[in-house]
């Protein structure tokens, strides 16, 4: 759960895609699984724009894999990883 204090530090991308996979993506697989592309460029493109795509259309609901295809999408895309290069062998 999100304290006012952290909900500042997360992006809004993956505020909102981790809200909605807690609250739909009760299913296999869901960060396994790839999503539509064209589903993805779309969320993408609103998120770019600093839009706030309605995840709760029927689009999104039967091609959740496309939420969590974003997610992991942002991550990859980050100009730094999340678990620094420094760290890296701590963690293994």
């Amino acid at each position: 759960q999100l304290t006012s204090d952290t909900c500042c530090l997360v992006p809004q991308v993956i505020k909102s895609c981790a809200e909605f996979i807690e609250k739909y993506g009760i299913v296999d697989g869901i960060y396994r699984l790839s999503g539509v592309a064209s589903n993805i460029q779309k969320l993408r493109h609103e998120f770019d724009a600093e839009q706030i795509p309605d995840l709760t259309k029927d689009t999104y609901i039967h091609d959740i894999h496309s939420v969590g295809s974003l997610c992991k999408l942002y991550f990859r895309e980050l100009p730094n990883p999340l678990l620094t290069f420094q760290l890296y062998d701590k963690f293994t």
